[in-house]
């Protein structure tokens, strides 16, 4: 009984959000809803008060000895600049590991990048992953630190990490890659 209202809540939360959507469209609202929806902030905000409101069933969570580690993600063998982000090449297939928890904020197919998984974590930080083969998480979906977001086979991997508002250089996103690779 207990989920059941929490799905009840969420179905409302959406068709809530939904309406909003319409009425601002046809000119009956000037509030903007679709900025409170799209933009990071807000979405911090909504999930930690979902997260207060919902809370975390304890018996959903087991305690595991060691931590996954993606030292996968270091082992490229050639880097180079593209679109705002850079081409890692793989002579191997790598899962793409979740580094934290946090929220994927976008899951498709772009021009440039091929098959992307875009993830917002909790400490401010998006990295859009392309050029994957495989994912099957759909936007707006939590994720816990360690789950695999994608797959990617052999070949090029595009990574773009904006922290704080910037895109990180080459030095910057090799450092990132170290520091939350080898925790």
């Amino acid at each position: 009984m207990k989920k059941k209202w929490k799905w009840v809540v969420a179905v409302l939360l959406c068709a809530a959000v939904l309406i909003g959507s319409r009425l601002q469209d046809s000119g009956q609202i000037h509030f903007d809803v679709k900025k409170i929806v799209y933009s990071s902030e807000d979405l911090t905000f909504m999930r930690n008060f979902l997260r207060g409101v919902f809370g975390r069933d304890q018996d959903s969570t087991i305690t595991v000895s060691t931590e996954t580690v993606n030292n996968e993600l270091l082992s490229f063998v050639a880097v180079k600049p593209y679109n705002n982000g850079y081409l890692l090449t793989y002579e191997e297939a790598i899962p793409i590991i979740a580094i934290e928890n946090g929220l994927v904020v976008y899951t498709g197919h772009s021009k440039h990048t091929g098959k992307t998984v875009s993830v917002f974590y909790e400490d401010d930080t998006t990295v859009t992953y392309g050029n994957v083969d495989s994912f099957s998480l759909l936007p707006y979906t939590s994720i816990e630190k360690g789950s695999t977001l994608a797959n990617k086979e052999v070949g090029d991997l595009y990574i773009q990490i904006e922290k704080d508002g910037n895109i990180l250089n080459l030095e910057q996103t090799i450092e990132w890659m170290k520091e939350y690779t080898q925790s």
